[in-house]
Formats: C-alpha cells, sequence, structure tokens
C-alpha cells in the first residue's frame, strides 16, 4: 500500500508527517524483506524432507547436513527481520493513531520531542493503548454513494482483534519469563511495560506469531484514515 497524500501546508506539520512517512517507509521494506526471508525458510523446510527422503538409504548425509546449516541461518534472519518489522510497526501505528486522534479533536500539533519519542518501539502496554482508541468512531462518514456497509462496526472488529493479540503476546510474555526462571516480568501489568523485542528469545515460539501481519496492515492504513478526517474539513 502507498503513503496516503497529504498538503505539505494541511493540517500536520513537517515533523509529525516527515515521521509517519519515515516509519511508513521502514515498515513497508520491513516488511517485503520478512515475505522474502519466510519464503526462503518455506523452501528449505520443504528441502529438509527430501534430504530425509533422499538420505533414507544412503551413509553420505552431507546434503541434508547442508540443508540443515543454511536454514539454521534462516531462520535467525527471519526472526530478526520479524522483530525489526515489529519494532517500526508499532512504533508506526501508536504515532499514527496519536496523530489522527489529535486531528479528529483539533488538538494543537504534537512537540518535536513527542514525535521523537513516539518513533521508538512502545511497550506492549502502550501498543495496546493506541488500539484501544476508538478510531473508526473518529473517522467521518464517507459519501452516501461510496459508503461501505457496516465500515465502522467492521474497523473496530479488525482493531479489536489486533488489540486481543497484543494482549495474548503479554500473557506469553509472562509464560516465557516463568519458563526461563526469570525475575521479570511476573505478571501481565509487568509485561505491559516490556518491549516484545527483548522478549522474544530465539529457542521460543514467536511472541509476535498471528500478531504482526495484522498490525502491519492497521499501520498502513492510518496515514489514509487521517488524511480522510483532514479532507472532511
Amino acid at each position: 500500500m502507498r503513503f496516503a497524500r497529504f498538503d505539505e501546508r494541511g493540517s500536520l506539520t513537517t515533523i509529525e508527517l516527515g515521521a509517519l512517512r519515515s516509519l511508513n517507509a521502514a515498515l513497508l521494506t520491513a516488511r517485503y524483506e520478512l515475505q522474502s526471508a519466510s519464503a526462503v525458510w518455506d523452501r528449505l523446510q520443504c528441502g529438509g524432507d527430501v534430504a530425509d527422503m533422499h538420505e533414507a538409504n544412503t551413509t553420505f548425509p552431507f546434503y541434508g547436513q547442508a540443508v540443515q546449516e543454511i536454514a539454521s541461518g534462516a531462520a535467525a534472519y527471519e526472526r530478526h527481520v520479524a522483530l525489526t518489522a515489529w519494532r517500526y510497526t508499532a512504533a508506526a501505528v501508536v504515532l499514527g493513531v496519536t496523530v489522527l486522534q489529535r486531528v479528529a479533536e483539533a488538538k494543537p500539533p504534537l512537540a518535536a520531542a513527542t514525535v521523537e519519542e513516539l518513533c521508538q518501539e512502545p511497550t506492549l502496554g502502550r501498543l495496546h493503548e493506541a488500539l484501544s482508541v476508538p478510531v473508526a468512531d473518529l473517522l467521518p462518514e464517507r459519501p452516501h454513494h461510496s459508503a461501505v456497509p457496516n465500515e465502522r462496526e467492521d474497523t473496530a472488529r479488525r482493531w479489536a482483534r489486533v488489540r486481543d493479540g497484543v494482549d495474548h503476546a503479554m500473557e506469553l510474555v509472562v509464560e516465557i519469563a516463568a519458563d526461563e526462571e526469570a525475575a521479570h516480568p511476573r505478571t501481565k501489568d509487568e509485561a505491559a511495560g516490556c518491549l516484545l523485542t527483548e522478549h522474544c528469545p530465539p529457542h521460543t515460539d514467536p511472541v509476535y506469531h498471528g500478531v504482526l501481519e495484522p498490525l502491519f496492515k492497521l499501520a498502513e492504513e492510518v496515514p489514509f484514515d487521517i488524511s480522510r478526517i483532514i479532507k472532511s474539513r
């Protein structure tokens, strides 16, 4: 999805618009790279299955060894890209929702320091808060001729599903800490103050699984929602 068109003289400040654009470019790059990395991993998994059959009746395991060695690096790279994607995508959602809400409510522009802070990876709790903002209610009604049936309900449901996914991610962070016998976090409230990228050990199932892809979609939509609010005035 492309970035929304904005009038440089419009409602957004230069720093707000610049930050939104930069995060959008970062998350799109990471998303495309993740798709590529995942395709490599899937191909290597298939290669491993073929190697198992190929070497069932041979004493030379080099085919399988080669696949395993490459697959190990591919898996590590895929996770690295996914965590990078999470960092920029989660920040894009939090910044985007903050800007959307302040535009919808006609509040003063965000201070430069605030924008810079919002560009950093948010804690799971901060992301959950952003996903709890009633974005669907802040968006203007579309013209009757172009209205999408039940658009508000659909938008609210999609945001709620992602919010529930983040809620589940906090639960997983607590479970991983318990399995690792870590002192922190031990409660969901403590997990809310954590960064996902710091609590997703490589030997565990990805905490972001099931959440990152729908989060991508929301992050890409928010600038268009902001533009929609601005154009309605």
